[in-house]
């Protein structure tokens, strides 16, 4: 990375009649003022460079891995599926929206659960 900015920057420039200034992209306040051609320029400002956000990242893989390789999306997507089946599915919003992909998610199937069917008996007379 260079040592000092490189141009063109980002300036603020405020007209003759307005109070709110104009962005503008230039090498120096002379470069500003001649690009404005007959517009009367009342003051220039060079904004600040955005700052760039050095964070380190979360990393991925287990603890300690020295090797490095591509992430592994087929088992990655096989275990948000089994997790999205275990709560019963996705909403019926974004299930319609998986549809609209192309991709057919259908609902998963319950489960019986074991229920006993009391059957009411025969009261009729029989006689």
């Amino acid at each position: 990375m260079p040592k000092r900015e490189i141009p063109p920057f980002m300036w603020q420039v405020w007209f003759k009649g307005n109070k709110k200034p104009i962005e503008m992209s230039g090498f120096d306040e002379e470069h500003i003022k001649l690009m404005c051609g007959p517009a009367k320029v009342v003051k220039v400002k060079r904004m600040p460079e955005e700052k760039e956000d050095n964070t380190p990242m979360e990393r991925l893989g287990p603890i300690g891995a020295k090797v490095h390789q591509p992430a592994d999306y087929d088992e990655g997507f096989k275990l948000l599926k089994e997790y999205v089946d275990s709560i019963g599915g996705p909403p019926e919003k974004l299930r319609k929206k998986l549809r609209e992909l192309f991709i057919d998610y259908q609902k998963p199937e319950k489960k019986p659960q074991d229920v006993v069917v009391k059957r009411k008996a025969d009261t009729r007379y029989s006689g």
